[in-house]
């Protein structure tokens, strides 16, 4: 382990599946044209202390997605990181853009996705891009994140695809919908307030960028959570270590005042629940990672409560969005409207098609939504799927809630699409019944209990830190 006084840099096979089949259309009517419901329950978030009360607004936007232009047997390439490889975190997140397709379909625009498994690793990556251009793809979403996806871009470049990276940042002429660096590392200290001497606990993510911190904790290689959380509480003051009057060892002196936890979303759910454990009170903030549903479940898994006080940072693309009474409340309340669809489909599959979608219906997320909505955007605009003719529209879309996306607004004029800074988020265990729970299908592909698998988070704009 090493503890040093630092200012955080910029750090930052191949297992192919079928394509899904267009099936027909088993919904019909009004009813599948709006969303079905309208959440009329007062729903209060409790965020550090005060609480804001918000009220979900009915949607007004139609499920169904229409794109003009668009050609018959249009592609779109989905690669996705199974098991538990570097990115995995973001498998099921990635199900949303089967909400995509489903809701393009509604309005008559026929796509399919074609889904290919990297790996977590770079040559992975190279081969599912070799495997998706083999099938004609107009566009491919990058669904993974961390080092590897380097395999994936440079092998779309190198053919002119263009990829779109809901949860990374872009690389070799492909675009990024999740937060910029810089806009991190500035709402992460916004997070840590007038802590003095953060303590980084380093669980393979690297130190974010431009971030300030006292000290660092390199827990990469630690097997042991519990005896690392231990550790920590020690330097946070949670907990006394006092001297036996026989043995040699020394009394920790409390040296930090905050926690800051970087890593895959897996080891820092566990590692929150070994905190808690440990009652560790100091502020605790995670990287982005902690926006993925595998947060949740592996907290849950490790014995920690949903419930804790811990913050991360990002961008209203979560369900709480939904509770906002303006066009992007209302795009969220559509595109919620198009999972419980979807979920109701029994015939309906996951991206690999070895899950029913309501297995996975509690975390699909709107990122990669919204990235299948912008490629398909650009083919109509085009009107080709071919890549370069493609590549070309894409770069010249500017996209808002008009064009069927459920977070905010993208500019593909620039490589960082997202021009929204990200900000503090704040955690609530309490679901807002927008969406269907996930069911645990038992079919041994996921990890966990039953209850980990279906644990989830609705993150929401924390006011407290305004």
């Amino acid at each position: 382990m090493s503890d040093q006084t630092t200012e955080a840099t910029a750090t930052e096979s191949s297992d192919g599946t079928r394509p899904r089949s267009r099936r027909p259309l088993l919904f019909v009517g009004i009813a599948v044209l709006l969303v079905a419901a309208v959440v009329a329950a007062v729903l209060t978030f409790r965020a550090f202390g005060s609480s804001t009360p918000a009220e979900a607004v009915s949607a007004t936007v139609p499920v169904k997605i229409t794109v003009a232009h668009v050609p018959a047997k249009t592609t779109i390439g989905v690669i996705v990181t199974l098991g538990d490889g570097e990115g995995s975190e973001w498998n099921e997140a990635a199900q949303g853009a089967l909400v995509a397709e489903r809701r393009l379909a509604l309005g008559g625009t026929d796509v399919a996705l074609v889904t290919k498994n990297d790996g977590g690793t770079a040559a992975g990556g190279t081969a599912a891009v070799d495997a998706l251009a083999k099938s004609g793809v107009a566009g491919i979403v990058v669904a993974s994140s961390g080092s590897h996806v380097s395999g994936a871009l440079t092998a779309a470049a190198a053919k002119g695809i263009p990829v779109v990276l809901p949860y990374a940042p872009a690389e070799k002429d492909s675009w990024s919908t999740a937060p910029a660096a810089g806009s991190i590392s500035t709402a992460m200290t916004t997070a840590l307030g007038d802590a003095d001497a953060p303590l980084l606990v380093d669980l393979g993510g690297g130190a974010p960028a431009g971030l300030r911190v006292a000290h660092v904790l390199d827990g990469d290689d630690t097997a042991d959570t519990a005896a690392l959380a231990t550790t920590v509480a020690e330097r946070t003051g949670a907990t006394s270590n006092e001297e036996d009057a026989d043995a040699d060892e020394k009394t920790v002196t409390p040296d930090s005042d905050a926690v800051v936890v970087s890593g895959s979303a897996q080891r820092q759910g566990a590692f929150v629940a070994a905190l808690q454990a440990e009652n560790v009170t100091v502020p605790v903030v995670l990287t982005p990672d902690a926006t993925s549903p595998a947060f949740g479940a592996a907290l849950v898994e490790a014995g920690g409560s949903l419930s804790g006080a811990f913050r991360t940072v990002g961008v209203a693309t979560d369900d709480a969005r939904a509770l906002a009474s303006d066009a992007g409340g209302r795009a969220m309340s559509a595109f919620l409207g198009g999972v419980r669809v979807l979920a109701g489909d029994q015939d309906a599959e996951n991206l690999t098609g070895d899950q029913p979608f309501s297995a996975v219906a509690g975390a699909a997320d709107s990122r990669s939504h919204d990235a299948v909505i912008a490629l398909v955007r650009a083919v109509g605009s085009a009107r080709s799927v071919e890549p370069t003719d493609v590549t070309d529209a894409l770069a010249a879309l500017d996209l808002d809630a008009d064009a069927g996306i459920a977070g905010p607004a993208l500019d593909f004029t620039r490589q960082q699409a997202l021009g929204t800074p990200a900000t503090v988020l704040a955690a609530s265990a309490q679901q807002l019944g927008l969406r269907p729970a996930s069911t645990a299908s038992g079919d041994g592909t996921g990890s966990g209990t039953d209850a980990a698998r279906t644990a989830s988070l609705v993150w929401f704009d924390d006011s407290s830190t305004d």
